[in-house]
């Protein structure tokens, strides 16, 4: 099992025969296969064959005519005719090529799919055009003819079986089409986030507001997170993704996971006008591959300035082969237009999702001057400045946004720097193992014959002696580039623990280091060893070092680097996931580790699944420089099965799903994570949004008249 790539070279027929600046253009297609070849990532992957959609899949999505209006195109050579009948939809053009190019571009995209749920390849990348998101059931619109990832969604539920898919769709402009096909359907969650800019921004659609959750038993099901401002970045969409994105997405826990993979917001792009760099898309994609047991089929749409495009699909690519992630510097708070949004996500959302309920309740207030609110207060805002006006036809020629030369050439020159100071060595050895011979658990695992074992001189003094050396080989071996990451299994961890990260920060020069102590019952030896070195960021899963603790008097840049969750050891997946999403893993991308370590047991109620998923969301930090002690596992299924988890995630192997993480958090975990937001919050400014949760009051305007600008759906917020 591998990757899967399908293209066909013939996608560069399809080009605007009247307007040459139309940027939906065949460079787009060609950019990145250059990319991927100069990056060998081609020959590393299966390629599967491309076809043509059938009749019978375009109608499980689209209508007769639609299909026969763009069938009657084909071979056309009157251009006028071409372009007058492109003018009756919104951005677009039709070449004599576009309707086989736009079968191929969905049948090939319904062939990735079924590969991937057959088991020839764990996932792939279609890279393909026409795109295909903004193709709704009777109307082309926005450089689409067929909705290829609808079309492969609709296949999955309907010939496979699937009874739950997730589509993310990180494409600039709203998927409006996809979101009708399942507005009403909860096997689908649909997750958009995309610019917005109160309608201004195209398509200009209220349905891409927020407050569109779906209908009928769809409710809750589709999920949009509009921006509504320019220049959202790296820190903005990460913290999408680990506030509303992830969690959601374990709790639905999808059989199948398809990304409408647009790069217009990224860098550089003249239509979107965000700053995500290309590396940034390596973190999406590789906190998605967790989900459907490895499943992701990620889809290209849009992307229009070719640097950023080719570099970005390429890292993407790269990352569902399996190699590091690449660093992402400088995370910082979201915006605070982020910040609103995802409130505004959560607060409409919160009775259909459990992994919401770590918000309080919120204090409804009506207020008689809604067009004068004050701007410190969170509230749902609803506001439209688009038009509702359809007209007939549309422009056709010089549509497309253009860059003022010198903001392009400042762009592209920082896109240079981005892309020439990105590392992508790949180690090798994948994961490194240190563990003393004799031990019974490496003789029963299978799995650990697939490492790197860590050799060491024997010890003339103990064997305690000989593991120390064997665990400070390990994590050399992992600064030293041979190993990317490393598993060790040994006693009297805290003293080795002690040792081997003074090692590293002392002799070695890491100069960030973090250390998440998952031990049921953890002691406070490393915390108080470290409570003065801001080199080490220490976490805690469960009670350790206390928070008031007498040494911590006067030590303000010390609590800084002391994150303890407080968590009860009886907890269970759905309070561990919580944990990380909320707090951990947007302290950890501030922070910025080059190292992590992580120390468990095999004690304790979280689950081996639950573990191997952690472990994986870890491996996107650091370059996947990630090494797990496992403190004294005595022989038993528990430990074995986490062990292996660890070790499958370590791997880049699938991982099966917690069996409970649906359930509504315990009273004392919710506590306990608003306690730490509350108590971090001054220290790291990625939980800084989190402040506006406890003791809020929401201003709800009055019911307006839908002539007024700002509108607001009473039905649609709830308290």
């Amino acid at each position: 099992m591998t990757t899967g790539i399908t293209y066909d070279n013939r996608m560069v027929e399809h080009k605007c025969l009247w307007d040459l600046n139309y940027n939906e253009k065949p460079e787009r297609f060609t950019s990145i296969l250059q990319r991927c070849e100069e990056l060998q990532l081609l020959n590393r992957c299966i390629h599967v064959k491309p076809r043509a959609a059938t009749k019978e899949e375009l109608l499980m999505v689209h209508t007769p005519e639609m299909i026969s209006i763009l069938k009657n195109t084909a071979g056309f050579s009157d251009q006028e005719a071409l372009e007058q009948l492109s003018s009756k939809y919104d951005f677009l053009y039709i070449h004599p090529s576009t309707y086989d190019l736009s079968l191929l571009a969905a049948g090939s995209t319904v062939e990735l799919v079924s590969n991937i749920l057959d088991g020839k390849i764990k996932n792939g990348m279609a890279v393909i055009r026409p795109p295909g998101h903004h193709a709704m059931k009777s109307e082309y619109c926005g450089y689409c003819f067929y909705n290829n990832v609808a079309i492969a969604a609709q296949y999955a539920l309907d010939n496979q079986g699937l009874k739950r898919i997730l589509i993310v769709d990180w494409d600039i402009h709203h998927g409006q089409a996809t979101q009708q096909m399942f507005y009403d359907d909860p096997r689908v969650l649909y997750f958009s986030i995309h610019g917005y800019q109160n309608g201004a921004f195209w398509p200009h659609l209220r349905e891409s507001d927020y407050h569109n959750i779906g209908r009928g038993a769809g409710l809750g099901y589709n999920i949009n997170v509009p921006m509504n401002e320019i220049k959202m970045g790296n820190s903005d969409y990460m913290a999408i993704f680990h506030q509303l994105l992830l969690p959601i997405a374990y709790e639905f826990n999808p059989e199948l996971v398809i990304v409408s993979a647009g790069y217009d917001a990224a860098l550089g792009c003249p239509e979107g006008e965000m700053e995500v760099t290309p590396a940034c898309y390596s973190h999406f994609t590789n906190s998605l591959m967790g989900l459907a047991n490895g499943r992701l089929a990620v889809v290209l749409e849009g992307g229009y300035c070719l640097k950023s495009l080719a570099e970005g699909a390429a890292l993407t690519l790269r990352t569902l082969l399996g190699d590091p992630v690449p660093l992402i510097q400088n995370l910082d708070a979201p915006k605070k237009s982020a910040q609103q949004a995802i409130m505004s996500v959560m607060y409409v959302l919160r009775r259909y999702w459990n992994c919401l309920q770590h918000l309080e309740e919120f204090n409804v207030q009506e207020i008689k001057d809604p067009m004068n609110l004050p701007e410190d207060k969170f509230w749902p805002r609803i506001e439209f400045v688009g038009s509702d006006e359809k007209p007939e036809t549309y422009a056709t020629r010089d549509i497309c946004p253009a860059q003022d030369p010198k903001v392009a050439a400042e762009l592209d020159a920082q896109l240079d720097a981005l892309i020439a100071g990105t590392c992508l060595d790949v180690q090798p050895n994948r994961v490194g193992f240190a563990a003393n011979p004799a031990e019974p658990i490496v003789t029963q695992l299978e799995i650990i014959q697939r490492c790197h074992m860590i050799q060491t001189e024997p010890s003339q003094t103990s064997l305690a002696e000989e593991m120390s050396g064997m665990f400070r080989n390990l994590i050399s071996s992992i600064l030293d580039g041979a190993c990317r990451s490393g598993i060790a299994i040994m006693e009297n961890s805290s003293e080795n623990l002690i040792q081997t990260l003074k090692y590293a920060i002392d002799s070695r020069g890491t100069k960030n280091m973090m250390f998440i102590d998952m031990r049921s019952h953890p002691d406070c030896k490393i915390q108080r060893s470290f409570q003065e070195d801001v080199r080490i960021l220490c976490a805690s899963l469960y009670s350790a070092l206390p928070l008031d603790d007498v040494e911590f008097v006067g030590l303000t840049d010390s609590k800084r680097y002391i994150v303890n969750m407080d968590l009860q050891p009886n907890c269970g997946d759905a309070e561990i996931f919580s944990s990380f999403f909320r707090v951990l893993l947007p302290i950890a991308y501030q922070f910025g580790p080059q190292l992590i370590v992580i120390a468990t047991d095999p004690s304790g109620t979280m689950s081996a699944e639950c573990f191997g998923q952690i472990v994986h969301l870890l491996t996107s930090l650091a370059g996947g420089r990630l090494s797990v002690t496992f403190e004294n596992p005595l022989v038993t299924n528990s430990s074995l099965r986490r062990i292996q988890c660890c070790v499958q995630a370590l791997l880049g192997e699938p991982i099966d799903m917690p069996g409970e993480i649906h359930h509504r958090l315990s009273a004392t975990s919710v506590c306990s994570i608003r306690t730490v937001i509350k108590a971090r919050n001054p220290y790291w400014n990625a939980l800084q949004f989190n402040m506006q949760v406890p003791n809020v009051n929401v201003l709800v305007p009055p019911f307006m008249n839908e002539e007024k600008v700002l509108r607001y759906n009473p039905e649609l917020l709830h308290s």
